[in-house]
């Protein structure tokens, strides 16, 4: 008989929707969802961005990226401005609000879950563990995801 569950992508794809949904918990003490953090996170570290550039750093595609940012510009969290190079693209910006809730909540929230993650691996296998991430990383994007 056939025990799917012991193939690698079950148990991959099972262990992320719970770690995720683990995430999701936390962030939504913030109000905010995980995909949401996210987005304010890549914008934190590369602020003025474009929509398509997000989409890209956190591997979601731009509809679902124009949908978050949707609801975060509604919470007064991000702002749109138009690019001053092309009229036809904008930039996505903090607002202090934004700012604010990521270095006094968000921030330290994420680093505490990642580590808390991170100490489900014990010490001795952590780098193979990471190597091996990185290696499945590299030949599936090689592949074309």
């Amino acid at each position: 008989m056939l025990d799917f569950t012991t193939f690698w992508c079950f148990r991959l794809n099972a262990l992320s929707r719970k770690i995720s949904r683990m995430y999701n918990s936390r962030c939504l003490e913030y109000g905010i969802t995980a995909a949401q953090t996210f987005v304010i996170f890549d914008v934190m570290e590369h602020e003025g961005t474009s929509v398509k550039d997000i989409a890209t750093r956190i591997q979601l595609d731009s509809p679902g990226v124009t949908g978050l940012i949707d609801r975060l510009v509604k919470e007064a969290l991000l702002e749109r401005k138009e690019d001053p190079e092309d009229r036809r693209s904008l930039r996505i910006s903090l607002t202090p609000k934004a700012r604010e809730l990521a270095d006094s909540k968000l921030v330290p929230m994420a680093l505490e879950f990642n580590k808390y993650i991170r100490s489900i691996v014990q010490p001795e296998v952590a780098k193979i563990f990471q190597n091996s991430l990185d290696l499945f990383d590299q030949q599936l994007s090689k592949n074309g995801d």
